[in-house]
């Protein structure tokens, strides 16, 4: 009935000519719009995925996640406390200032600051002191080794005037290959840069309007009417099919770096056993899930890293296979009595119509091997604050847009455990922690991929979290866009190297 309804107003609104858009003008609808255009404050994917087109940091990641030359034409560590950063001599701002390392540093300082309190201050504690060696040199001191510290310097450089600054949340100097224009109520424009230095790209994209339309249906109806030219993600499944029928629609898409799970405490006196734990991973067919409620966009995975990335090891998919669940919760203890049922489980979600089809056909998956299941949904903020309370038997949620290792050390380390970190599920154990700590400080890419190898494959072993699948990233263009594809961080950047057509 709902495709129904959405195919009605397409037919009815296609009799309606839109206005003819701008020569060499994107036009981008997004679900929701950046919470703030400052890059010490930025948090929401909005943000970043727009920030990313203003602004340059010191390095920047690949799609395997690894640092790569920005701002930096090069580094080097003197001693595992000492990072010595040598800076590009041909960038400059938006406001045709060079970007030199005062500015890195200011920029660095302000997100240090207790008293301007960025959200990003703890992922920079290590720095201990910051010193401009000379214009195009600077040198970090750490208090302690921080394995992971490059990763996070993609933070875009702010220059020093506008570092010195409050939270500016509307208005921003980047050097990233747009800039701000204006921010009006319903739309953010950004235009090409006259003095980028990075323009070793083929686009011919002279600017950019992005528009917040919320309503994933509106968007669909919008570039079936040409009123915009590109969406990406957050757009309803069961429409998907019909997309691809449409003329001039082109939609492409690939693993994402947002991974689905089920979380489950392991404090419980029934879940806290790892064969209950394996053998209801072993009663869910993913694939027929993701077949009948995702288009069968997301892709089976078994842990938090995409495959691309540098830290990821191979783990076999855990198969569907029922009658080795039954088999292992037989042995666990836990048989069938006279009605068939071996124990209940409460299973918490949010009201997420989405999750809670999802959650449904879980529990229905796990009623065949006898466990009986309560589903109970929360709006968004009561949920939460159960889940990090640890008050939950089973909950399903997303780690979205990971690019750190360092992500198992926030989500197994015992020291971890809320609310210091997100290891939510009670998890510990010694010999992980060991390694989780070994990585953190390591300086050495190649030992620090052998322990994350090794965490991996404990976590798998011990079902720590029941794996889903990494999500789909999902990009729609409409007639102009072409040459758009998608990286698994759902980035922006690929519009650097796509073409606009004339009207």
């Amino acid at each position: 009935m709902k495709v129904f309804f959405c195919l009605s107003l397409i037919f009815i609104l296609s009799a309606c000519q839109p206005d003819l858009p701008k020569p060499n003008t994107l036009r981008i609808g997004l679900a929701s719009a950046p919470i703030s255009l400052d890059p010490r404050f930025a948090t929401d994917a909005a943000s970043y995925r727009v920030q990313e087109l203003m602004h340059c940091g010191l390095v920047q990641l690949g799609e395997d996640f690894l640092p790569q030359p920005s701002l930096a034409s090069s580094w080097s560590q003197t001693d595992p406390y000492t990072w010595v950063f040598q800076l590009r001599h041909d960038v400059f701002f938006h406001n045709q200032q060079p970007v030199t390392a005062t500015d890195v540093a200011a920029t660095l300082q302000a997100v240090l600051n207790p008293e301007l309190s960025s959200p990003l201050k703890a992922g920079f504690s290590a720095i201990k002191h910051i010193q401009v060696d000379h214009p195009y040199q600077l040198t970090l001191t750490l208090n302690k080794p921080d394995a992971s510290l490059l990763t996070r310097l993609n933070i875009g450089i702010l220059p020093t005037s506008e570092a010195l600054k409050p939270h500016q949340a509307q208005k921003t100097i980047g050097c990233g290959f747009f800039q701000f224009q204006a921010w009006t109520n319903s739309k953010l424009i950004l235009s090409r840069s006259k003095t980028a230095a990075f323009t070793n790209h083929a686009t011919n994209i002279k600017n950019i309007e992005i528009s917040t339309i919320k309503d994933p249906v509106t968007r669909v109806l919008k570039l079936v009417r040409n009123e915009i030219d590109f969406t990406q993600n957050d757009l309803p499944p069961h429409l998907l099919p019909w997309l691809q029928k449409q003329k001039n629609i082109h939609i492409s898409s690939q693993p994402s770096t947002t991974f689905s799970y089920l979380g489950l405490n392991l404090l419980d006196p029934v879940l806290e056993d790892k064969h209950v734990r394996k053998a209801l991973a072993l009663a869910l067919d993913r694939n027929k899930l993701k077949q009948a409620l995702f288009a069968d966009l997301p892709t089976l995975g078994e842990t938090v890293l995409t495959p691309k990335h540098w830290a990821s090891t191979p783990i076999a998919l855990t198969p569907f296979d029922v009658s080795l669940a039954e088999k292992l919760l037989d042995e666990a203890g836990f048989p069938r009595n006279a009605q068939g049922i071996r124990f209940k489980l409460n299973y918490r979600t949010s009201t997420n119509p989405t999750r809670l089809r999802l959650v449904t056909a879980i529990a229905d998956a796990w009623q065949k091997i006898g466990v009986r299941v309560s589903i109970e949904s929360l709006e968004w903020g009561g949920f939460y604050a159960r889940i990090k309370q640890g008050d939950f038997q089973v909950f399903s949620l997303s780690w979205v847009g990971i690019s750190d290792p360092d992500i198992y050390r926030w989500i197994l380390h015992t020291d971890m455990q809320p609310p210091k970190g997100a290891n939510r599920g009670r998890y510990s154990n010694a010999q992980v922690d060991t390694w989780l700590d070994a990585a953190a400080v390591s300086q050495d890419m190649h030992e620090r991929k052998r322990l994350y190898a090794r965490i991996q494959q404990q976590m798998a072993a011990d079902q720590v979290y029941i794996p889903l699948w990494y999500d789909a990233v999902v990009a729609v263009s409409g007639s102009r866009l072409s040459g758009f594809k998608p990286r698994n961080d759902g980035s922006l950047l690929p519009l650097l190297n796509a073409h606009l057509k004339d009207n």
